[in-house]
């Protein structure tokens, strides 16, 4: 029975004790530790007690300082996952995510309630950003979305999940005009999002 880890592993990252497993393709042993030899995904053989990787193709990975654009998927203490599924203007597939600190930007990524003064993301699940790639370390993609291109592409209302528009330093719902502080780009909106599913 074979079983197929959800996380990808970078090169030299550890995937499992040498007392668990046997190292398979696309793998090598450090100080009685099995690693990663490539970009991949883990992939277990619970019979034979194998671990593999199946490698990701490096052309697939995003670069320092590629622009991405991608979907809110997890929200984390003061850091966000983004899914992505643009890179430099191109469809990317790789499934890959991306992780950003949302107290970057002009408004730190957060604001803060008026009555309870605590700080709160100013991103939700499901919002489209853009960002560029500023590192690759600790086997993470890591993503900036401060500047005047990057931030916030697009949101349903949080009160009707009705369409917005951008509105000064937020967005508004144009069907119940519930109003939200967003960190957004300058071309927010849909017309961007349909002009690119076009291309």
């Amino acid at each position: 029975m074979k079983k197929k880890a959800s996380g990808m592993v970078f090169p030299g990252e550890y995937i499992a004790e040498i007392e668990e497993f046997q190292a398979g393709r696309n793998t090598f042993i450090l100080d009685g530790t099995i690693r990663s030899s490539v970009l991949g995904n883990k992939e277990y053989d619970f019979k034979r007690r194998t671990i593999k990787i199946d490698q990701i193709n490096s052309q697939e990975l995003p670069k320092i300082g590629d622009v991405v654009m991608g979907f809110v998927e997890m929200l984390f203490g003061s850091m966000i996952s983004v899914k992505l599924f643009y890179v430099n203007n191109r469809l990317y597939t790789s499934g890959l995510s991306a992780i950003a600190s949302a107290r970057m930007g002009n408004n730190k990524g957060w604001n803060r309630d008026r009555y309870s003064k605590k700080a709160k993301s100013i991103y939700r699940v499901g919002d489209i950003i853009r960002g560029q790639i500023t590192s690759l370390m600790n086997s993470s993609i890591h993503l900036a979305v401060d500047g005047t291109d990057f931030g916030l592409l697009y949101s349903l209302c949080l009160n009707c999940g009705g369409d917005t528009v951008k509105i000064n330093n937020g967005i508004k719902c144009i069907e119940c005009s519930t109003y939200e502080e967003k960190r957004v780009a300058n071309n927010y909106g849909t017309s961007l999002l349909k002009s690119l599913y076009q291309s």
